[in-house]
């Protein structure tokens, strides 16, 4: 265990992540002997991660939910060693998304077992590439990148401080009531692949996001591609008769939906738009490149 460092976020699932960490310490009396970072602040977490990653631990494992292994994940390419620390993950978010693609398990218990026992495999990363007035920065996504309504869902989530099974359904309701779609200019692998209205875009890795919506059921975290699905707009009422079939991932062959694989896409769009959505965590928006990083973490279970 001296090699592995625990990073719990206590504000996880409205305190979920805290207590699944005292219930490690209980059934796995050994995680006392590994580092641990436990802080609510996250330029704390992150300066004490940072440290630990220089000085070379090999397991990293978060007790938390998508945008904790977002924080985890941008800290290991910062520090250039994501493909020599295995990172691992105990689902305790409010979403938990990431974890139903990787087939972890909801129980903690198993879910750390998992993270302590199973094997490494190598999984795909997503890099969003800001241009503009995204500010030509990078940010590394483990799950899905999203554009349109997501960011003022996650907006509203986010600033929840308590989180109920609701949030994310109630928070998306909400946001249809002011939300207007956006235009803008897409290429994927160096072709135009489409102009005008979008009401969403999301460049996936993961297959769902907001909580259970499988807005690409038959994407693969190990194939070296991402699905980039595209929601056209539509009236206004028709939208909550729809959302059912997101969360059912019956939707890719509707006419309103379009949808491919690619490596990289590029997007430009018209004019502001709200903020990009990265694991649940929210980036400026702008001109971006998408591009997929084919195995290029190592992950645990």
């Amino acid at each position: 265990m001296r090699d592995t460092l625990f990073l719990v976020n206590p504000r996880a699932g409205s305190g979920r992540a805290s207590r699944v960490w005292e219930a490690a310490l209980a059934t796995y009396p050994g995680t006392a002997d590994a580092a641990v970072i436990a802080s609510a602040q996250p330029e704390l977490s992150i300066r004490v991660l940072d440290e630990w990653l220089q000085n070379g631990g090999s397991r990293l494992i978060v007790i938390g939910g998508d945008g904790s292994i977002h924080l985890a994940l941008n800290r290991l390419f910062h520090s250039g060693r994501q493909s020599e620390v295995a990172l691992g993950l105990v689902p305790a978010g409010t979403g938990s998304d990431l974890a139903r693609t990787l087939g972890i398990p909801s129980d903690p218990r198993a879910a750390l077992a998992r993270a302590l026992n199973g094997s490494q495999r190598m999984v795909d990363v997503l890099a969003v590439r800001g241009e503009g007035s995204a500010g030509g920065s990078c940010r590394y996504v483990m799950n899905v990148a999203s554009i349109g309504i997501s960011g003022l869902v996650a907006e509203r989530v986010n600033a929840q401080a308590k989180r109920r099974p609701t949030t994310y359904l109630t928070s998306t309701l909400r946001a249809l009531c002011t939300y207007t779609s956006f235009a803008c200019k897409i290429e994927a692998d160096g072709e135009s692949w489409y102009e005008g209205e979008v009401f969403l875009l999301a460049f996936a890795n993961g297959r769902a996001f907001g909580k259970g919506m499988k807005i690409a059921p038959r994407a693969d975290v190990a194939d070296g591609l991402a699905d980039v699905v595209l929601i056209r707009p539509m009236p206004r009422w028709q939208i909550p008769l729809r959302m059912p079939r997101v969360f059912l991932g019956t939707h890719l062959e509707k006419p309103h939906v379009i949808w491919r694989r690619a490596r990289q896409v590029r997007f430009e769009p018209a004019g502001p738009l709200p903020p990009f959505e990265v694991d649940g965590e929210l980036i400026p928006s702008g001109p971006a490149v998408f591009e997929v990083l084919p195995g290029a973490l190592r992950f645990l279970g």
